[in-house]
């Protein structure tokens, strides 16, 4: 006796659901291991269809040729595929995401492995996130682990995504839109844990600047580190964010902060999202900042992989 066909694909969707790493961890698939599953693809034609449906709603790829030759193989699950998973390995060459064949993309993650180069491909400089033919069905994006998180990371974005919902980032850096560079985050103990902004607000402005054409966009989630040791004072409620941080460095923090004519003004500017010239997405509604304790491993890491991106970036200027 067969199980109806309904429950059974809730069965093997819940299933599936469970992540065997942890979410946070980069370069792992989130997907359950295929000995899970293989037994009931072995039961029947009936349980194989609907088991391998399940199996390629999402789809984890360590190179773009496994996503062409999964095209290849599998042509009949490419309109299956809901969520796509892929690594940039540590390498000093860029992979480039063809998504062409995946007709009903809804999701993208990318974790992004390499710690001495940024995101590009070819000879255009405004090419920098690494994906082609991406269908207009993506509403959401997600990015860990970008090492040098400048705006120019996402001048293309609206062409690539342009229906897109939620943007998601994870990284060790975030971009001062007082210095102009890419900090790494320290604040005074015991720092913050969660930042929520609901106004249109809460971006450093230069992200807001590039994301002001995503006419689509609501809600974006920016993870990063607190290498701690810093005399910034952040705390979660909004009595201890006078000054609507939004990525300043703890430098530029303690130095230009200073001057309280120029804070204010800082701060206005922040605020009123439609007259700053830095423009903001329309539909934006919610910005959340959230944070995490960074190990000591992680400050070396950070630190000696920020000298090689240095000179990386030096040479991509020649």
């Amino acid at each position: 006796m067969y199980l109806p066909l309904e429950l059974l694909h809730e069965i093997i969707l819940v299933s599936l659901s469970s992540s065997p790493t942890a979410p946070e961890e980069t370069g792992v698939s989130i997907k359950q291991n295929w000995a899970s599953l293989e037994p009931l693809t072995l039961a029947s034609k009936v349980y194989r269809k609907q088991a391998l449906n399940a199996w390629f709603r999402t789809l984890y790829a360590k190179t773009p040729s496994d996503v062409f030759h999964f095209g290849l193989i599998f042509p009949d699950f490419c309109g299956i595929t809901r969520e796509f998973h892929g690594v940039q390995l540590n390498t000093r060459k860029s992979s480039v995401w063809d998504l062409g064949r995946l007709k009903q993309l809804k999701k993208i993650r990318l974790d992004w492995l390499s710690p001495y180069m940024t995101p590009h491909y070819g000879s255009n400089m405004s090419d920098r996130l690494p994906f082609t033919h991406a269908p207009p069905t993506v509403k959401e994006l997600d990015i860990r682990g970008i090492p040098w998180p400048s705006p120019i990371v996402f001048l293309n974005i609206h062409t690539i995504f342009p229906n897109l919902n939620i943007l998601c980032l994870r990284q060790q850096r975030i971009w001062c839109g007082l210095c102009h560079t890419c900090c790494v985050p320290r604040f005074s103990s015991p720092g913050p844990e969660k930042i929520v902004y609901t106004d249109g607000g809460g971006l450093p402005l230069h992200y807001s600047r590039v994301l002001r054409d995503l006419q689509h966009l609501h809600t974006i989630y920016i993870t990063i580190a607190d290498f701690g040791g810093g005399k910034t004072m952040l705390r979660d409620s909004p009595d201890h964010n006078p000054y609507r941080w939004a990525g300043e460095c703890d430098s530029c923090m303690e130095i230009m902060y200073e001057d309280k004519v120029f804070r204010d003004m800082w701060v206005a500017k922040k605020m009123d999202i439609t007259m700053n010239g830095y423009g903001a997405p329309p539909v934006l509604n919610k910005v959340e900042w959230n944070f995490w304790k960074a190990e000591a491993s992680e400050e070396i890491d950070v630190e000696e992989s920020g000298d090689e991106l240095t000179e990386e970036l030096a040479e991509e200027a020649l």
